[in-house]
């Protein structure tokens, strides 16, 4: 299915058509605007949307659309993760100050953690991840766990966790820069490297421990990588500077780069190739995707762009990748592809076809 939907995606850009669809998750209530973060492998999104007063509130979207999650007694609050259970996390500020909020469908009111608290990410048994008073801890079975920090590590945070409980963040250090640090599930922790820079941040774990963030070159800028088994792939740009947030069970990852002329564009990392997501829609789409957040395991797309210069959340899908028949032109090339490689093998062979 992987080479199947690889082909689809080879066919669909050496014709120039799009293969992925997009839908634009709208407004909530009064918002201006909207930004997906998370996306569970139903196709739920959770975010937040910001109306015209400036006043910023999660949302997670169901059958029915987006909708507002309780604000409870705080002013403000923002959703990062959602898990197959419908479950959300996020922030809530209430007297200004951040306290972790966890809401479960189970309940009509949500667990508010104490002052200085983030949530930032659930896998599917409802462990969280984030930070409170600033070191990076998980809620397990209801009760918040630090995660400890290496020597050296005076602050830490928490951005994702993988269903084994492996957990990856950033630290900072004693000389005051940052590092992506990767907490095993049976306890201890690594510093994530660099590209010859000072700096590093990991922002997402796979079910197979693959790590997705962004660390400094020697030049300052900032490339988003890949790492398994503790070897870090760079990713490249679509210009200058790229930083990767989301990551499925079969590697594809999603993020942000900056092109050459500055216009922030987002990405799909797949098969070794960096796929600006502008260039997998139709042309005049009224669409601009300039960030992207999460990707599940149907390789489902949430972020942000400007549909007709309005700030809009997004969810595009790959039809091939859910089983959906692609264009003719694809299918064509896809057999004109399948032809080759069969020819290829009998050549190898030494036999006729």
């Amino acid at each position: 299915m992987k080479l199947l939907c690889s082909l689809a995606l080879f066919a669909a850009i050496a014709f120039g058509d799009p293969i992925y669809t997009i839908t634009s998750l709208g407004q909530v209530g009064g918002s201006s605007s909207t930004t997906g973060y998370a996306v569970n492998d139903a196709g739920a999104v959770a975010g937040w949307s910001q109306n015209s007063s400036g006043v910023t509130q999660a949302f997670g979207s169901g059958a029915g659309g987006l909708a507002s999650l309780p604000l409870g007694s705080g002013t403000v609050s923002y959703a990062y993760g959602i898990n197959d259970a419908g479950t959300v996390v996020g922030d809530t500020y209430i007297g200004g100050q951040s306290h972790a909020t966890i809401w479960s469908g189970s309940s009509a009111s949500p667990r508010v953690l104490g002052a200085n608290s983030y949530a930032m990410a659930v896998n599917v048994a409802g462990e969280v991840a984030g930070a409170s008073n600033g070191q990076a801890m998980v809620v397990v079975d209801g009760q918040v766990q630090s995660l400890g920090t290496l020597a050296g590590v005076n602050w830490s945070a928490a951005y994702g966790i993988n269903n084994a409980g492996e957990v990856v963040g950033e630290g900072e250090l004693a000389n005051g820069t940052f590092r992506g640090v990767v907490w095993g599930s049976g306890g201890g922790a690594v510093l994530v490297g660099t590209f010859g820079g000072g700096s590093s941040d990991a922002t997402g774990v796979n079910d197979s421990g693959e790590v997705v963030g962004f660390a400094s070159l020697a030049s300052g800028y900032q490339n988003a990588f890949l790492m398994t088994g503790g070897a870090m792939t760079d990713l490249g740009t679509l210009g200058e500077s790229s930083y990767a947030y989301g990551v499925n069970d079969s590697g594809e990852n999603v993020g942000y780069s900056y092109l050459d002329n500055g216009a922030q564009h987002a990405f799909l990392y797949d098969d070794g190739t960096m796929l600006d997501l502008n260039s997998l829609l139709p042309a005049n789409s009224g669409w601009v995707l300039e960030e992207a957040f999460g990707i599940n395991s149907a390789g489902q797309i949430t972020g942000m762009g400007l549909y007709d210069g309005q700030q809009t959340a997004f969810l595009m899908t790959d039809p091939a990748a859910i089983g959906a028949v692609p264009e003719p032109s694809v299918v064509l090339l896809m057999a004109a592809g399948m032809g080759l490689m069969a020819l290829m093998r009998a050549s190898a062979r030494g036999q006729r076809v």
